[in-house]
């Protein structure tokens, strides 16, 4: 079966990979990386407690330094 890649360029729009919110002009701070998947501050603690009842801590692959906003975050995971 072949697979058909799609890539979306946003240029410089930041969001939220679980719910979608829009975060290129808000200065909340917080989120992690989860697999490929941009956490937001807003998610980051319901998604924390699903990702720790099914033990899948290891999938966390960065997380937004202590003042960092979302989307300097994103910014830095992008390169």
């Amino acid at each position: 079966m072949k697979v058909e890649v799609i890539h979306i360029d946003v240029g410089d729009k930041v969001f939220c990979d679980l719910c979608g919110k829009e975060y290129t002009d808000d200065n909340s701070k917080g989120g992690f990386l989860f697999g490929s998947k941009a956490v937001c501050p807003d998610c980051a603690d319901d998604f924390m407690r699903t990702i720790k009842i099914y033990r899948e801590e290891d999938y966390i692959r960065d997380k937004a330094h202590e003042d960092e906003t979302f989307r300097d975050f994103v910014y830095r995971m992008r390169g």
